[in-house]
Order: C-alpha cells, then sequence, then structure tokens
C-alpha cells in the first residue's frame, strides 16, 4: 500500500442528466443500473459517484454527477481503455443513453496527489483557470483539501481543487462560499 500523499491518475467525468429526469431520478438510476452494471463488467481501481443538486448549484442545473475513476498508473488507465473499445464499453454506452445528456458529457485526466485517506460524504469541486487559484478555499473552517487534480492537458482550466466537507462545517461557511466562488460545485459522494 501506498502512503499519504501519493500520486495518482484520476479520470473527473462530469455526467449530465437527460432533460426530464430530476436529480432524484439520476441518482436513483445510476447507483440502481447502470454503476453495479459497470462495476459487474469492468474492474475498477477506484469509482465514485458525487451527485449535483440542482437547488444549491442553480449554475450547473444540467449536471447530475462528477464520477471520479481513480488508476495507480497509466498502464491502469490503457486496460480500461481497451476494455471500453470493445462490446463492454458498447453496453455501458447504450445503458448511457437511458438516463445520460451523452452530447453534453466530457471527462478529464488529471495527475492527483491525494492529501488524505480520510472519506467525505459531501465535496466540494473547484475549477482554476490557474495553478494558484488551487489551493483557494483552505481557509473555510471545516474545509479538508483532498487533492489538487492538475489537467494533464491543460486548457482554459488549469486544475479542480477537490475538497471534503466535514461534519463541523457550517451552513453559513458553505453559503459565504458559494456567494464567494460560484464556480465551486458542492456534492454529495457515493462510492
Amino acid at each position: 500500500m501506498q502512503e499519504w500523499p501519493f500520486k495518482m491518475i484520476k479520470a473527473l467525468a462530469f455526467i449530465h442528466k437527460k432533460n426530464d429526469f430530476s436529480d432524484n431520478n439520476f441518482k436513483d438510476y445510476y447507483e440502481k443500473n447502470h454503476a453495479p452494471l459497470a462495476k459487474s463488467l469492468l474492474t475498477f481501481e477506484g469509482y465514485e459517484r458525487n451527485y449535483i443538486s440542482t437547488e444549491i448549484n442553480p449554475l450547473y442545473s444540467s449536471l447530475g454527477s462528477i464520477s471520479i475513476f481513480q488508476y495507480q498508473s497509466i498502464e491502469s488507465l490503457k486496460i480500461i481503455e481497451e476494455k471500453m473499445s470493445s462490446n463492454v464499453g458498447d453496453i455501458l454506452r447504450e445503458d448511457e443513453l437511458k438516463f445520460m445528456n451523452v452530447e453534453k458529457n466530457y471527462f478529464v485526466l488529471t495527475q492527483s496527489v491525494q492529501l488524505t485517506e480520510q472519506e467525505f460524504k459531501k465535496k466540494i469541486f473547484y475549477p482554476c483557470n490557474k495553478i494558484e487559484d488551487l489551493n483557494s478555499l483552505n481557509s473555510y473552517k471545516g474545509l479538508k483539501q483532498i487533492s489538487e487534480n492538475i489537467l494533464l492537458e491543460p486548457n482554459d482550466i488549469k486544475g479542480i481543487a477537490e475538497y471534503g466537507i466535514s461534519q463541523k462545517t457550517s451552513f453559513d461557511t458553505l453559503e459565504n462560499l458559494v456567494q464567494e466562488h460560484p464556480k465551486a460545485i458542492i456534492a454529495s459522494c457515493v462510492s
């Protein structure tokens, strides 16, 4: 087992809901159908779904989940890519059409230094245009930075800071954070 902190590759998939799906319908289908199907067809080193609430994140109303796929190496990622190029990928893509707005989906590959092994039920994802902004939320009480998630192929976004929200975090803190950093995405985590 690797010691903390350690580097890994993460694919952060921004998965959008079909237009007629509510937040709850999307989560229910993902958890009861798609995630079990994916786990039965693929071997994951790490797989978590971070569900987005339209009420809390009005700027991201079509976004259903930020799903994270973790890999210890490029070789591990290549194994999944090969599987996704086979009939396994066809099965998963067919199922995606039932609840995702596939045309809007995208993913980014990141080099991530995991700063903690602690698990969180709630998280914040904060897309940053500058590397120096990846620590912008460190001053908020009750947040713990999990990873900076530096994009392997940066574009306008250089990284996506990932924070855990502890149970000690107050509603006022989160309300202030969202007002001061409207790009921040608050999510509930299932792994």
